[in-house]
């Protein structure tokens, strides 16, 4: 079943490298170059071209690849919300990022956050049902740190149980997608032993009896246990690996399990000096690089924060005028 699971789940990737510049104004400048055109958008607000890029593997061949860059810069970082730019078959990869920025006199402090919108709803099974939500984000993120003072071995125990529990869930997802992609063209069985909803509804009972049997979900052990369960073969003989089939059976995957096949290098650039880079790295240069992938938005909503300060050098100059003025006014004045 692990081997099933690891065959779903490690089909088509999209790499990309997305920048966030913040500047002092509150504006923004966001680029996002990728290899993979078809995991970015065709909002007319980025300004696109592309650039040959060579490789090791590139020049061998005499050749090179060509990277797509998105950019565009916006008035206020509120307004990058409004424009997605990268997708993920078709669907938009969507965030809402909120610049607050707290004016001290000597020195102002900008605090930038971007939340991406969890991809939970694209599931029709809760991965609750198989996991604790703390589980669920420590899984693909890493955190909350639910491993933390606990010994080598109590930590490949918890692991290897949190690994079988998310397998599970996997499985039970590519069951749902097997029955959705069936219902969806239910006209086209003859003489179904059960209406559509009914069904559906034996979803759940399936996947029980699947698990108990350790049944091999790609091979012909799937197609026996639901002929053995409707007492009927009307499902087997609908060729899932038809192209009408096949498509819509991707279009569920990559709209679910799929968001885990986006890698991402996020990089976020503050004005001033960094002084909370929150789960980032500060990097030579002074900006702040995440790691953000796909699967950090399968179990709910991920947020990439960071905090900065910047001096008020006028605030100084004008603080030290005042106070020349005031003691020479009081020299003059006597």
């Amino acid at each position: 079943m692990s081997a099933s699971v690891l065959a779903m789940v490690s089909c088509n990737e999209w790499h990309a490298q997305i920048s966030t510049e913040v500047f002092r104004d509150g504006s923004c400048l966001r680029t996002v170059t990728t290899a993979d055109e078809d995991c970015i958008t065709a909002d007319p607000v980025y300004d696109y071209y592309s650039m040959a890029v060579a490789n090791d593997d590139s020049l061998k061949q005499n050749d090179s690849i060509r990277n797509s860059i998105l950019s565009a810069r916006f008035g206020r970082v509120e307004e990058m919300s409004v424009h997605p730019a990268l997708q993920i078959f078709g669907e938009p990869v969507r965030s809402e990022a909120v610049l607050d920025k707290r004016f001290k006199w000597f020195y102002t402090d900008y605090t930038f956050t971007e939340t991406f919108a969890g991809w939970q709803d694209n599931f029709n099974i809760p991965l609750t049902d198989y996991v604790t939500a703390d589980e669920a984000s420590f899984w693909f993120t890493g955190y909350p740190e639910l491993t933390k003072g606990r010994t080598g071995e109590e930590i490949a125990d918890f692991t290897s149980k949190l690994q079988e529990k998310m397998e599970n869930w996997f499985y039970a997802s590519a069951w749902d997608i097997y029955f959705n992609t069936i219902a969806h063209f239910y006209d086209d069985i003859k003489n179904p032993p059960v209406d559509c909803k009914t069904f559906l509804g034996s979803r759940d009972s399936i996947i029980r009896i699947a698990f108990d049997r350790g049944v091999d979900f790609f091979d012909d052990q799937r197609d026996e246990l639901v002929d053995e369960y409707f007492k009927s073969d009307v499902f087997v003989k609908l060729d899932l690996t038809e192209d009408k089939y096949d498509i819509y059976s991707d279009t569920l995957y990559y709209r679910s399990l799929g968001m885990s096949g986006l890698q991402c290098d996020y990089k976020l650039s503050m004005p001033g000096r960094i002084i909370d880079a929150g789960y980032g790295t500060i990097s030579d240069d002074g900006s702040i690089e995440y790691r953000f992938d796909g699967g950090f938005m399968i179990p709910g909503d991920y947020t990439i924060t960071a905090s900065s300060r910047c001096v008020n050098v006028w605030a100084f100059l004008l603080s030290g005028l005042v106070l020349i003025v005031a003691v020479g006014s009081f020299f003059i004045k006597r």
